[in-house]
């Protein structure tokens, strides 16, 4: 019986107040996990962030020095020579032989690519 009596007078004492756990852990942990986010924010977020950027910039300088004759490729995949080129929109020439030409918005101009196209191959003449 003794041991009984023991046993039921030991947890009576209860835990200690504040949760078995003393308190620096608590904050260790938040300081850990501000520590993680910023080292996150500094690798990861903000190099991608001005990689965006850079690439806006570029595509507006891009679109900004359009001219006429430019060898281009529509975000659709047209391939086109620049005919005109107006405030908000662009004529695209794209047969030569029976003159088609597109009329489409300027910001539908993917990037400017050389006379040979994107690869630099020369095109088939045969055809």
């Amino acid at each position: 019986m003794e041991t009984y009596t023991l046993i039921a007078v030991e947890p009576a004492a209860g835990p200690p107040p504040n949760g078995g756990q003393p308190a620096a852990n608590n904050w260790n942990w938040i300081i850990m996990m501000v520590l993680i986010f910023g080292v996150f924010y500094l690798l990861v977020w903000r190099p991608q962030r001005k990689k965006e950027k850079d690439r806006q910039r570029e595509r507006e300088d891009m679109l900004k020095d359009l001219k006429k004759n430019d060898h281009v490729v529509t975000i659709g995949g047209i391939h086109g020579i620049v005919a005109s080129v107006g405030e908000s929109e662009v004529v695209l020439k794209v047969d030569e032989r029976s003159d088609v030409r597109i009329r489409m918005a300027r910001d539908a101009i993917n990037k400017v690519v050389g006379p040979e196209g994107e690869g630099g191959e020369k095109k088939d003449e045969k055809a």
